[in-house]
């Protein structure tokens, strides 16, 4: 744990280690969360650790939940996360979304005041996320799971990922492109936050059928 409170303390601050450490104790508690901490530990750089902060995020929304959670339940090549309840268990592949987008043009003296500029790039957009979600295929296979997309490209809208998640789902019932049998949904959390103070939102894949999948849905995105 020192070495991870260094390393967090060397690329976030020593304010944000302490503030981190509360919440790394309790994924501490998980199993496998030794393998986390040794890639905290050894991060190249802020964009990676971020990455990784991810995965702790979702570690505890889960464990929130009353869930049993276990880092790398599958060794290293497998999904981030094994979550259980009520004999139910499934695995979560975490992905973050990097700041990448260029952004809003800016006026300057020289623009054409009278020209509305583009905001973002949707198209562009929704085929980044609609080529990422699809590449994490194969981490989940045919388990029980989840996808749980931590979005930190402000310039992302959650109604292109949402949108990416739709044509996805229009693939595999158009018999275009499977999807893995048993991938639930797809979880997406912003620092945004609702007015109703919520940060996640669901995006079913598939519906089982099974009372515990419309649970887990609810729990994490009430409204849904």
């Amino acid at each position: 744990m020192e070495k991870v409170l260094r390393k967090l303390s060397k690329l976030l601050g020593r304010d944000a280690a302490q503030d981190l450490s509360r919440r790394l104790r309790r994924v501490q508690e998980m199993p496998g969360a030794n393998s986390l901490f040794k890639r905290i530990a050894t991060a190249p750089d802020k964009d990676q650790l971020d990455d990784y902060l991810a995965e702790i995020r979702y570690a505890l929304v889960f464990a929130g939940l009353g869930f049993q959670v276990k880092i790398e339940p599958e060794g290293k090549s497998g999904p981030d996360l094994g979550i259980s309840r009520n004999s139910h268990y499934a695995v979560v592949e975490v992905m973050r979304f990097r700041k990448v987008s260029p952004g809003t043009p800016t006026l300057d003296a020289t623009s054409d005041a009278g020209a509305l500029l583009e905001y973002g790039n949707p198209q562009h957009d929704i085929a980044k996320a609609f080529d990422k979600v699809r590449h994490k295929f194969r981490q989940v296979r045919n388990d029980e799971s989840i996808i749980a997309i931590w979005n930190d490209d402000e310039d992302l809208e959650e109604v292109e990922v949402q949108t990416a998640i739709r044509d996805i789902h229009d693939e595999e019932t158009q018999g275009i492109r499977p999807t893995p049998n048993g991938l639930l949904f797809v979880l997406y959390g912003a620092n945004w936050i609702r007015s109703n103070g919520q940060q996640l939102a669901c995006f079913p894949i598939h519906d089982s059928g099974q009372q515990h999948q419309r649970l887990w849905q609810q729990e994490l995105h009430p409204s849904l």
